[in-house]
């Protein structure tokens, strides 16, 4: 039986040429559309700094020169950080304007250390309800190492900073809900730790809820997170680890060699375990948090000043919920989409999702991001049947190249349907490949993580909380990854039984003798083995993706080597036997020449 009945070899050649061009151009078009599903695309990110075209330049000299309110030069010295940090354009000029200005030693939380400054605050408290609640925190014995952050709060509260958190923070007053007010406190002592009094502001006049706010300060402990004090010793041993400590060429190669004297108090040129801890966090020069400060306090900065002040705490909230949930990997998106502009960084954050690690915003295909950006569901769905179309039109084109001859109507179905789920498989991997969320590990995010601080008293062997944070971020929910191996091993295996059965039926169906038949189905005895190879095959490479860090449950590997035993037994056994049976009574029937 001929599949494909030709008349003519050249007109064949040319019609297979044509598929294979149109083919290949609809597989090309489909990987290079600027969209892909669940992730956001270079090139549409960088489209959407349109939206609100502001540079992180133009955002840090409007927080210099206010067009409404006082200047903040604190808070823009933290953004012309990040603009530095972030190679912007034109970044040299916010240096120049705030040149003279740098960090303050001073902090937030030992600013109200005197009396005086206690009893004029405490006159306030008689004419403001939420200040005076938040002073009968203050007598609370269990409340009593946060007195610090209480007396910082109520400042907050008395400059009209506090924002949308008054109301809910009264509320928590009035009940007596310690565990809350002890998450706020705590929060509020930590930011107050890290900000001088006008950076703190800034962040908690945008905070919408207290929610937000213990976040914001989880994000900037983790970023600002000393490395453990046993890492610090240059790859070396430590003689003395009963009392371990740093010696200044021990820091040679680290950030915080500079800092070397002031982590140092005693001045006798080595660190210790108390002097560390006593340090607290690295310098915000050297961390991320500038970064994130710039992307919270840029997004809940309103456009135009008359824009209500819950759209802009919004912004503030969303790049938040960003960072909780994508950990340090969406840090790397909010600086790619930050360097583009606010209508990029506004863009992702809304979306929820990451920038995909595929493709170029620079891409060729620039002009249909804009298209992509507006219809990102129709976009992935043309995305999506360009590579179908391409896939079938390859395929098209090798079935044309080499037509089949087969024996019998039943050959030429099963012969279809393995080219159908030969087809099915590599249109399948072409997918995966296409999508990049498909073969992403599902990490947990960094921040979602509980962090436990040290006390100066610790024990030198005490567990550091990086390496906690490490481990929780190793051990990912990837599911993607082994659902994805589980998915392509088993249109593999199907496309193996459905080769084998063909051959088998071919040897059958053909017009040899019964022995010659059993002689030539001995000699495809491996090709019917051919599941197992890609079963074990499937094991190895699973096994050498988890060695490599792809992804951490063996899952796929041990599934792709069960479907390849019951491939093998399902075409031997249920099959090939049966087949042979009916083979060896044929030759016995026959009569013997």
């Amino acid at each position: 039986m001929q599949e494909t009945p030709q008349t003519s070899e050249k007109p064949a050649v040319e019609s297979a040429v044509t598929h294979g061009v149109l083919g290949v151009l609809c597989l090309v078009l489909g990987v290079f559309f600027p969209v892909h599903w669940g992730l956001q695309h270079p090139a549409g990110v960088k489209k959407a700094a349109g939206k609100t075209p502001e540079s992180l330049v133009q955002f840090g000299q409007a927080t210099i020169q206010p067009t409404k309110g006082d200047p903040n030069l604190s808070s823009a010295l933290l953004v012309s950080l990040a603009a530095t940090r972030l190679e912007v354009d034109k970044s040299d000029e916010l240096k120049t304007k705030l040149d003279g200005h740098r960090f303050q030693k001073r902090r937030a939380i030992r600013l109200f250390i005197n009396q005086t400054e206690e009893n004029k605050l405490r006159q306030h408290a008689a004419s403001s309800e939420k200040v005076r609640l938040i002073f009968e925190m203050w007598e609370r014995p269990e409340l009593d190492k946060y007195k610090h952050a209480i007396f910082l709060t109520a400042w907050l509260q008395h400059n009209d900073k506090l924002g949308a958190m008054a109301d809910e923070l009264a509320q928590f007053s009035k009940s007596g809900n310690l565990p809350e007010l002890r998450k706020f406190y705590m929060a509020m002592g930590t930011l107050g730790d890290l900000m001088d009094p006008s950076q703190l502001m800034q962040i908690t006049a945008l905070m919408p809820d207290i929610k937000t706010l213990t976040e914001f300060s989880h994000i900037s402990l983790v970023q600002t997170m000393l490395p453990p004090f046993h890492t610090i010793n240059n790859g070396g041993r430590r003689e003395n680890t009963e009392n371990p400590k740093i010696e200044i060429g021990e820091l040679e190669l680290h950030p915080l060699k500079k800092y070397f004297k002031e982590i140092d108090i005693d001045g006798d040129g080595e660190i210790f375990v108390n002097e560390w801890v006593k340090f607290g966090h690295l310098p915000l020069e050297i961390s991320d948090f500038p970064l994130t400060y710039t992307a919270v306090i840029w997004a809940g900065t309103p456009e135009k000043s008359d824009e209500d002040q819950k759209a802009q705490r919004t912004g503030a909230k969303q790049v938040v919920d960003y960072l909780m949930k994508h950990g340090r990997a969406g840090d790397q998106d909010l600086h790619q989409a930050m360097k583009h502009g606010k209508g990029a960084l506004m863009h992702l954050v809304q979306s929820g999702e990451r920038i995909s690690p595929r493709g170029s915003s620079d891409s060729m295909l620039g002009v249909i991001a804009g298209f992509s950006l507006k219809n990102p569901k129709l976009a992935g769905s043309i995305r999506l049947l360009l590579m179908i179309l391409g896939a079938i039109l390859t395929l098209r084109m090798f079935t044309l190249f080499k037509p089949v001859t087969l024996t019998s109507p039943k050959s030429a179905n099963l012969y279809r349907w393995q080219r159908r789920a030969t087809a099915l498989v590599l249109l399948t991997l072409l997918v995966m490949a296409g999508e990049p969320i498909l073969l992403q590990s599902a990490a947990s995010s960094e921040y979602e993580v509980a962090v436990k601080l040290k006390i100066p008293d610790i024990e030198p062997n005490t567990k550091d909380p990086a390496p906690m944070i490490a481990a929780a971020a190793n051990t990912t929910a990837d599911y993607a990854w082994n659902i994805g191996m589980i998915v392509v091993f088993l249109l593999i295996q199907i496309w193996v039984y459905l080769v084998c059965k063909n051959k088998i039926d071919e040897i059958c169906n053909s017009n040899d003798s019964p022995e010659q038949k059993l002689r030539l189905l001995e000699n495809e005895d491996n090709l019917f083995d051919l599941g197992l190879y890609i079963g074990i095959a499937g094991t190895a490479l699973g096994l050498g993706l988890i060695m490599i860090g792809a992804f951490t449950k063996p899952y796929g590997a041990y599934v792709s080597n069960i479907m390849g035993i019951a491939c093998v037994a399902m075409v031997k056994i249920r099959y090939l036997r049966d087949r042979r049976q009916q083979l060896l009574d044929e030759a016995n029937k026959a009569p013997s020449s």
